[in-house]
């Protein structure tokens, strides 16, 4: 038998509110876990070991989570964790999991567009909930929607889809609404639904506010008949709560209660053995049931408890669970069918609509299913969304603080000369803020220029690039009004080897810019010591960066290609834009590097992605290399310049020289950009065999 590496007993932690609004639905996830807990402590345990659960409460609250999370892993001395419900909770824990290099299953239905390497998302992802629903509801012919969500992350962001979603499929928004968590005043949200009548309710709210939302619905005369309400977390341990006031309205989950297969049978039979036969199952309970086995079976695979070990052996594991057959994919999320159900005056769900199977799982939208170069930086842009979301909802409560505060001490100024100090005060830090708020503006300029100054310095010079006989070479980089730590470098050995380095980090700033430094400084650094192996080059930069940016924090990574050049031959290894080849007939071929490399920096190891293409280079040929910040220049319209654009160019001048062909296709591209805003740093090198 393998020694675990952890005592024995094997400790794994339970992450759930057990107090506050969200305690409705996150206790029952508590007894699912502990019972898979038990059944698997009966079967002989795990690697021999048996399971120890360690229970902390979030409490309802983003920070009181990140903090229990931080306890379990650091004090409780946990393998793995299993819990969160809402997206604030999982984003505010996110940080301690990827610190700590440690797993998190996460059991609930989210909004997509993200994906951490430290976190399973066991729940549903928007293409297996609320796009089925969406399109199931407008298929019975309820086109005109109003949306109504509590006010996080989650139900803004699956709201921004399902209005896109709308729109493609001709639907209506007719309005929407959003209240905070834990709201139990309805007043204006029926007034709005008595004044633009909706054929359906599409209700993304959360946790005891559907107990009042239900009530005040009923009362307010509106039927499922006329008004059916579709919600995304309301299962069979809410529907209890809320009583007969929600039959007839409808539900969508990859499992309901009701299903009749023998092992859906088992398990409620057992969850009722242990917890009483007036308990209910749902799709939370069952979700948090089975990734406590799935953690199980990757574990007894890997044979050991180590996060990075279990996480590899967890990719493919399928497991039967109550739901039907469920399967993990390299994206960290399940496959798994949806269902929609009508609920019953018994607590129960009549499942009304199945899939045809399970759904794979498209947490950006089914963009990474698609085969283009710049999928990669649609994700990027995708996983965006979220964190702007997240961060003008922040900003939101903020705001709402902030009127509160001040409609208070107006209230009070009105009732008691006191409040005269009050509003000195407050007027006080607002002032403070503002310097403040003046200071890092300041501080941000200063980086921006530091950063440009950085980027300009380690160019290579003129003499440099003249200096390489066989190559004629000209290259260009312009900044753009955010530093988006573009580099490119071009260096020749004694032995006549020629290097081109090109590379763009993701973001902005001066972060960025630190990170573009330790990429060229690593591959100088390299070649100094004559490494020219591309797998023992981009690991050893892979690893520095990944380290320096986990010390620092940031969530930065590159794309970088490096091209050795030496006697007509060409090598290309590593992931960036396409490598364009003007043959000196004016042939032209395009080199994907997709396949050559991974963005480094993002995770710990990519030895398994490095390849090299190698290619021979005819007098007269010539090579264009480019960051995104060309193919992706926007004019006035919000066109981008596009690849197609660019080989075009590069094509038409190629019989010129280097220098005439970087002259040329930037005025083509300053052209198309006009008097618009330059987001992306641009960078072009071109360079042509003479001898």
């Amino acid at each position: 038998m393998v020694t675990s590496q952890f005592p024995i007993p094997i400790r794994v932690g339970l992450l759930h509110s057990l107090t506050g609004t969200m305690a409705l639905s996150e206790t029952p996830l508590v007894d699912a876990a502990l019972m898979a807990i038990a059944e698997i402590n009966q079967a002989g345990g795990v690697l021999g070991c048996p399971l120890e659960p360690v229970i902390r409460d979030g409490g309802s609250d983003p920070a009181q989570f990140a903090a229990m999370a931080q306890a379990l892993i650091e004090v409780d001395q946990v393998a793995t964790v299993f819990g969160g419900w809402t997206s604030l909770s999982r984003k505010a824990v996110m940080p301690v999991f990827e610190a700590h290099r440690m797993l998190l299953w996460y059991p609930i239905q989210y909004e997509g567009l993200e994906q951490s390497p430290w976190i399973f998302y066991s729940g549903a992802c928007p293409n297996q909930q609320v796009e089925p629903a969406l399109e199931w509801l407008l298929a019975q012919g309820k086109r005109r929607i109003y949306l109504l969500g509590s006010d996080y992350v989650f139900p803004r962001v699956a709201n921004k889809i399902l209005k896109g979603q709308l729109h493609h499929h001709q639907g209506e928004l007719v309005g929407d609404a959003y209240v905070p968590l834990g709201a139990t005043e309805f007043e204006a949200v029926v007034q709005d639904l008595r004044q633009v009548r909706p054929d359906a309710v599409f209700s993304t709210l959360n946790g005891d506010s559907n107990l009042a939302f239900y009530q005040q619905f009923a009362t307010a005369g509106f039927t499922p008949d006329h008004m059916p309400v579709m919600a995304m977390s309301v299962a069979e341990a809410e529907l209890q709560r809320i009583g007969p006031v929600a039959a007839g309205h409808y539900a969508c989950w990859s499992y309901f209660q009701s299903l009749d297969t023998p092992v859906n049978q088992r398990f409620v039979a057992e969850f009722k053995r242990r917890y009483g036969a007036n308990r209910v199952t749902s799709d939370p309970i069952q979700t948090a049931y089975t990734q406590v086995y799935l953690w199980r079976q990757a574990v007894e695979q890997a044979q050991t408890v180590a996060s990075e070990a279990v996480r590899a052996a967890a990719y493919g594991q399928c497991w039967r669970s109550p739901s039907g057959e469920v399967c993990c994919e390299t994206n960290h999320h399940l496959q798994k069918e949806c269902h929609i159900g009508q609920a019953q005056a018994d607590g129960q769900f009549r499942v009304v609509h199945s899939s045809p199977g399970r759904l794979h799982p498209l947490p950006w939208l089914g963009v990474e299913a698609e085969s283009f170069p710049a999928a990669d930086v649609v994700v990027e842009m995708l996983g965006e969304v979220s964190r702007c979301v997240q961060y003008s909802w922040e900003l939101e409560q903020q705001s709402r603080r902030l009127e509160q505060t001040l409609a208070e001490l107006r209230l009070e100024v009105a009732q008691r000369q006191q409040a005269e100090a009050a509003l000195t005060a407050a007027n006080a830090e607002i002032s403070t803020l503002n310097q403040a708020l003046e200071i890092d503006n300041s501080r941000m300029n200063a980086e921006l220029s530091v950063a440009r100054q950085l980027q300009q310095m380690i160019l290579p010079k003129p003499e440099e690039l003249s200096a390489i006989a066989h190559l004629d070479i000209a290259g260009f980089m312009e900044a753009a009004e955010e530093v988006g730590g573009d580099y490119y470098d071009i260096l020749q050995d004694s032995s006549s080897l020629v290097t081109i380095g090109i590379g763009d980090v993701t973001g902005h700033g001066l972060e960025s810019g630190v990170l573009m430094i330790m990429a060229q400084t690593a591959v100088r650094m390299l070649r100094a010591l004559n490494q020219t192996d591309p797998l023992v080059c981009f690991n050893a930069l892979n690893e520095v960066v990944y380290q320096n940016r986990l010390r620092m924090s940031s969530f930065r990574n590159l794309s970088l290609a490096l091209i050795d050049y030496r006697d007509g031959k060409l090598s290309i290894s590593g992931q960036h834009e396409e490598v364009i080849v003007v043959r000196a007939g004016g042939t032209v071929e395009r080199i994907d590097t997709f396949d050559l490399g991974y963005p480094v920096g993002m995770v710990a190891d990519i030895s398994a992605f490095v390849a090299q293409h190698q290619i021979e280079l005819g007098v007269g040929d010539t090579i264009v290399l480019y960051t995104d910040g060309i193919t992706e220049a926007e004019n006035c319209d919000r066109k981008f310049y596009g690849l197609d654009r660019l080989t075009q160019v590069a094509q038409q001048h190629s019989a010129q020289s280097a220098q005439e062909m970087r002259v040329a296709i930037m005025a083509d591209v300053h052209a198309h950009i006009g008097d618009h805003t330059i987001y992306d740093d641009i960078t072009l090198v071109v360079l042509k065999r003479r001898l």
